[in-house]
């Protein structure tokens, strides 16, 4: 049995400890009442809740109206893991409760002013329920005329459980037109009408669904600009729809292409004119071949001067490349074909090289 030399070593540590004081001093941040006064009614796990709170300290607890930020920062303010950060993230913003865009290979993240967007309880997927053999759909509640604040950019509007406006003749045979116009841009095969029928049944705004012809002009946008053939998930991705149809509606209003459509058939004969050995056959020239996509892409760019490409423009461009080194040694060159200059990683480098020479050829014969 030990005996107790002092008395003191059995005593609880005397030290001081901080106590942490919560004071305006230190600092406070600007939120408007209006988002102060809905956060309470969202119904949204403890974690999503969590990355919510964490998204509005890193914009408005720092006087900016979006941030960039990674998982990683917002698993260290929450406390949560990376994995539990990216789907919180996720449901926030097919909530549409946060924004969350990429700019330059970078995250960033904003509190969505528009609270008459915001879906107060979880989106809940258009299902039926038999009842006496009829069939009732199961819509979401959003956000309701009491939130409405002059602290708000946008007013709000009052909409009580409204059941969302699917298309018309059924999800199914609506998706299974999509994924049928789907396959006859792209020369595909797909049987799976699962991302079309997301599309179809996600509100984007008053309980309104995505409709089918504005699937089909995302889709249509999609194949003809992308520099890749779309997979039908990275079509009907949600998170990013409104701003793929936002694109596509400025791209069907001519707003970024050349006014005039691009004539496949007369740039061709050109190439061909120019590069016999390497001609194309014009039967072989069609939207799945990805340098007919290269080539819409490159007609709708403009010259240095600001101005719509002609097909003078690209009869002189394809001269200048037969002039070039690039067409010397043809026959050893087996990779030179006009596939391979339409190619997005080739197409800025062939246009700079040829330009250079001709510069310097005719610099040189006029000294």
């Amino acid at each position: 049995m030990s005996v107790v030399s002092r008395l003191s070593d059995y005593r609880p540590s005397t030290e001081a400890v901080e106590r942490k004081v919560a004071s305006l001093d230190d600092g406070y941040m600007r939120i408007a009442t209006s988002i102060s006064k809905l956060k309470p009614k969202l119904k949204m796990a403890g974690r999503e809740h969590q990355v919510f709170d964490a998204v509005i300290y890193c914009t408005f607890g720092w006087n900016k109206s979006e941030d960039r930020v990674t998982n990683t920062y917002l698993a260290e303010v929450t406390d949560l893991d990376d994995s539990d950060v990216a789907a919180a993230l996720k449901v926030l913003a097919e909530r549409r409760i946060i924004n969350l865009r990429k700019s330059g290979g970078l995250k960033l993240v904003s509190v969505n002013v528009k609270l008459d967007e915001w879906q107060l309880f979880k989106t809940v997927k258009t299902t039926q329920k038999k009842l006496g053999g009829s069939a009732q759909k199961v819509g979401q509640k959003r956000v309701s005329g009491w939130a409405k604040s002059p602290d708000t950019l946008n007013s709000l509007t009052k909409d009580n459980n409204k059941t969302p406006h699917t298309p018309q003749g059924g999800v199914s045979e609506s998706a299974q037109e999509c994924l049928d116009y789907y396959n006859e841009l792209t020369s595909s095969r797909c049987s799976a009408t699962a991302p079309f029928e997301k599309a179809l049944t996600t509100v984007k705004a008053k309980g309104v669904c995505f409709s089918v012809d504005e699937v089909k002009l995302v889709t249509r946008w999609a194949v003809s600009v992308w520099k890749h053939k779309p997979s039908t998930n990275n079509l009907c991705r949600m998170t990013r729809f409104d701003g793929y149809l936002s694109d596509a509606l400025k791209w069907e209003e001519g707003a970024d292409r050349n006014p005039v459509p691009c004539p496949h058939e007369q740039l061709v004969s050109l190439w061909n004119s120019k590069f016999p050995e390497r001609a194309v056959e014009l039967h072989e020239w069609n939207k799945s071949r990805p340098a007919y996509q290269g080539l819409e892409r490159i007609w709708n760019g403009k010259t240095n001067q600001g101005a719509w490409r002609e097909v003078k423009h690209i009869d002189t461009i394809f001269k200048l490349i037969r002039k070039s080194t690039l067409a010397d040694s043809l026959q050893e060159k087996y990779w030179l074909t006009l596939d391979w200059i339409l190619d997005n990683k080739n197409w800025a480098k062939v246009y700079e090289q040829v330009r250079r020479e001709y510069k310097a050829a005719t610099q040189g014969a006029t000294a």
